[in-house]
């Protein structure tokens, strides 16, 4: 057993460079070849279909599909394998396939357009969008998650139900300002409809300019209160969304009626950098404000996951970064899991189950949101549409029972949101929890199949970081002087707002003053002295030498360890830097009468004072640490040994009080 430690390192360290020596694989030149769009039939029945790459399995993964957006050219689309054709007018039209390829470790196919020709009009016609789900006038969505690297399709869709929103105002905002960066670059934007570019500040001098003159009222009982107007609600919504997102696009309608549903593309692609907030939450709004004044504007905000994968079972958690300097117990963190039926034949029951971190209590588990919308299970008749919830201490279970969730391959089906479900609940805290990532994950079950398992959604705390004012005194045992000696240094600190893992911080003390002073012993001369014209006897002689020096020290390595919220420790290294060294020396002459020789009446000195030295010296000091109090924010006092690497006294103790905001 006491070979085992020596031979596992040797394995672990040959192991380390054969990995490091392993070339990183090239890309798969299939992943940059573009899907062919084939088109079959005849001019009264044309479809379409394509050719793509073969699959690449995810181990351990759900067999992998493909999964289709076509944007047909003429403001229709469509989410079938293989759809088919309705044009109403002859002419050239770009057909545009988006692929993505689920559970495969590859990239999606490119995208690229291939014109169709058409001679004559194709005898059926008819086009259903399966697009809006609700009663308003905008919507959104998207052909797949976001991936870093890869782009995707914003499709807002805009009509006119009520007949007096003919013309108006589209706006998308996107680039959320709390991620501190950019997610998505619009590389490309397409209207069918006669839209025109516009800009947000034309919109805004619109409002200003139609304001209404005088404002309306409505009577309730005996009161008459004020009603906002249109406009002034449409430039409220705008500084909302200009405070959430740094991005926007502006187009304007003026021909939408009330029998057609009209629909923009946007070509969105996903920056790189977005890696390192995979499986985080982010959103796009869509904004519809009418030229008429009278209707007020509406909004549909999109939720859309990072993926490092395409996966259409993706476990989310909203606003994934937390403020822990401002947050308590009462946090509540919200998550989202989305699922989809991707079978061939209907899911009647989808059971969910999570694991839930041991930072948050079940018991405090609220459903927001579920689709399908059905109602709790112990309200519920026998065989009726329900969700059923279970809590234990480490977990938690949705099921749906008695449901019809349709498969995405399924014969029939046109609508692909209809063979997807999610679950939206509301969790807190058990109490304040340390500053250290948390994650979770979930299994779904279709039916009796094999559980499918989601990615981790983690939350992760804001860094944040901790200013601090340090005071304190040196002293230095070597001298046998255990005094707190010199003025108060004062510095500032650095450091990470209450971390509970290794951290590091930097100090600064500035202006520090430190004297040293050396006395020699009187000497005795019994010389005879002459000072205004009176004579003396020396009794002595010494000389005293006060050196000053103001010095900058800086802790630029110093590594700590909050070992509770009471204790902590630390390790570093700091340096000084003297920006003025100045000598002084001061020579005193003890004078006594020649009839009392052993009694002094009388002191000369004489004081020389040499010249500054800039800069002259350059001291270190590795150190130990040790606070005690309330380490992570708040008053705390300290003990630090230090060990010079010069001068005379290089053994020194520092006794601080440190206060970090």
């Amino acid at each position: 057993m006491q070979h085992a430690i020596p031979v596992l390192t040797a394995f672990l360290f040959f192991s380390s460079i054969c990995i490091a020596q392993t070339p990183v694989p090239p890309p798969d030149p299939q992943d940059t070849i573009p899907a062919e769009i084939i088109v079959q039939g005849t001019d009264d029945s044309i479809q379409l279909a394509a050719k793509l790459r073969p699959l690449r399995q995810i181990a351990g993964a759900p067999t992998s599909f493909y999964t289709y957006f076509w944007e047909l050219g003429d403001g229709t689309f469509s989410f079938n394998q293989t759809p088919a054709l309705h044009y109403k007018d002859t002419g050239t039209y770009q057909v545009r396939l988006y692929a993505t390829n689920n559970y495969d470790d590859g990239k999606a196919p490119p995208t690229k357009p291939r014109p169709i020709k058409i001679i004559k009009p194709v005898k059926n016609s008819a086009w259903a969008s399966h697009f809006f789900h609700g009663n308003g006038n905008v919507e959104m969505k998207i052909n797949r998650n976001p991936k870093p690297g890869e782009d995707f399709m914003a499709l807002i869709g805009y009509r006119n139900v009520a007949g007096d929103a003919g013309s108006g105002t589209l706006l998308l905002f996107y680039n959320e300002k709390q991620f501190g960066h950019s997610a998505f670059d619009l590389t490309e934007k397409r209207s069918y409809h006669g839209e025109d570019s516009s800009s947000l500040q034309s919109l805004l001098t619109r409002l200003e300019t139609s304001e209404q003159g005088p404002e309306l009222a409505i009577a309730r009982g005996p009161f008459v209160t004020p009603v906002v107007t249109s406009n002034a609600a449409a430039k409220a919504l705008l500084q909302t969304m200009q405070s959430t997102y740094s991005s926007h696009t502006v187009l304007h309608y003026s021909n939408a009626d009330k029998t057609t549903e009209q629909f923009l593309f946007l070509n969105m692609h996903t920056l790189p950098e977005m890696v390192q907030d995979t499986n985080a939450t982010v959103t796009m709004t869509a904004m519809l404000v009418p030229d008429n004044t009278l209707l007020p504007p509406e909004v549909y905000e999109l939720e859309m996951a990072i993926v490092n994968s395409h996966d259409p079972n993706r476990f989310q958690l909203k606003k994934h970064r937390i403020n822990y300097r401002f947050m308590g117990r009462k946090k509540e963190l919200t998550y989202k899991i989305q699922f989809q039926n991707t079978g061939r034949g209907p899911a009647k029951r989808v059971a969910i189950g999570i694991a839930v971190p041991r930072q948050l209590n079940t018991q405090t588990i609220q459903l927001k949101e579920i689709s399908p919308v059905c109602i709790a299970c112990d309200s519920a008749y026998q065989r009726q549409s329900c969700i059923d919830t279970v809590r234990t201490k480490d977990s938690i279970y949705f099921v749906f029972n008695n449901i019809y969730l349709p498969g995405l391959q399924q014969e029939g089906v046109a609508d692909p949101d209809s063979t997807k479900g999610f679950v939206r609940y509301s969790i807190l805290f058990k109490k304040k929890p340390k500053k250290i990532p948390f994650s979770s994950r979930a299994a779904i079950i279709f039916d009796k199949n094999e559980p499918i398992y989601t990615n981790r959604a983690t939350a992760r705390f804001i860094k944040g970081f901790s200013p601090g004012i340090v005071a304190g005194y040196t002293f230095s045992p070597n001298r046998g002087d255990y005094t707190l000696k010199g003025p108060v240094q004062l510095g500032a600190v650095l450091a990470p707002f209450a971390p509970d893992r290794p951290y590091f911080q930097v100090e600064a003390y500035a202006g520090v003053l430190e004297k040293e002073v050396s006395e020699t012993a009187p000497v005795r001369d019994k010389r005879d002295t002459t000072v205004n014209g009176q004579v003396y006897l020396i009794a002595g002689r010494n000389e005293r030498i006060t050196t000053s020096r103001q010095s900058l020290q800086l802790v630029p390595l110093h590594y700590r360890y909050n070992i509770n919220n009471w204790i902590g420790v630390g390790v570093g290294a700091l340096a000084q830097i003297n920006i003025a060294t100045t000598i002084t020396k001061e020579s005193k002459v003890y004078l006594s009468n020649v009839q009392q020789p052993n009694v002094v009446v009388n002191t000369v000195s004489k004081s020389i004072k040499d010249d500054p030295q800039w800069f002259a010296h350059f001291n270190a000091a590795p150190f130990a640490d040790l606070q005690v109090g309330k380490i992570k924010s708040g008053p705390a006092i300290g003990l630090r040994y230090l060990r010079q690497l010069s001068g005379d006294t290089p053994d020194r103790f520092f006794v601080y009080a440190i206060y970090k905001l």
